[in-house]
């Protein structure tokens, strides 16, 4: 039985399953690219907020990994208050891709508000050196909550993503740097 067990383990242990993953995401990841290069600008928009519900998701992992090392209860209640509406976000965008209805994008602006409120908590309640890229991160976030909750019906649906790209950048860029300072 010993023998059997042997050989039919992974010879890459544990991570096996993470090559699968990895080749799947690589493999959506290089559709969605072509489909982004579509002559076409139905099939373009629905790729470039594919592409956004993915990158929503990876925000709101990277947001639950915080609270999975913070030290605090407080902290690591802020980070999963942060990392939640990404996630309602992406099932948002899913569900409606286009964001016909002015509800759903009222939902989706209500929930970056939260986040933002969530992250300058954070910033205000930290121990880290370079908190202040907390505070330009949540204070990001708050002001594209508000352009979507107040500028909403756009015409188009670009606008509203090129303003969730832009703060995913932002949120992206403030996280490497805020762990560029360490913990106190």
């Amino acid at each position: 039985m010993a023998g059997f067990m042997a050989r039919t383990a992974s010879p890459r242990g544990e991570y096996g399953n993470l090559f699968w993953a990895a080749g799947l995401a690589i493999g959506a990841g290089a559709v969605l690219l072509f489909l982004q290069f579509s002559p076409r600008p139905f099939l373009t928009t629905i790729a470039a907020i594919l592409w956004l519900v993915v990158l929503m998701g990876v925000a709101a992992l990277i947001q639950i990994r915080e609270a999975h090392i913070s030290r605090h209860r407080g902290e690591r209640i802020a980070w999963r208050a942060a990392a939640a509406p990404y996630l309602v976000a992406a099932a948002i965008l899913i569900a409606d891709p286009l964001l016909g209805q002015g509800g759903l994008a009222y939902a989706l602006a209500a929930g970056l508000g939260i986040a933002g409120v969530a992250r300058v908590a954070i910033a205000l309640g930290t121990g880290r050196r370079r908190r202040g890229w907390l505070y330009i991160s949540g204070a990001a976030t708050l002001a594209v909550a508000m352009a979507l909750g107040f500028g909403w019906p756009f015409a188009l649906a670009s606008p509203a993503i090129k303003a969730l790209a832009f703060d995913l950048l932002i949120l992206g860029i403030t996280l490497v740097l805020s762990q560029a300072g360490g913990r106190s």
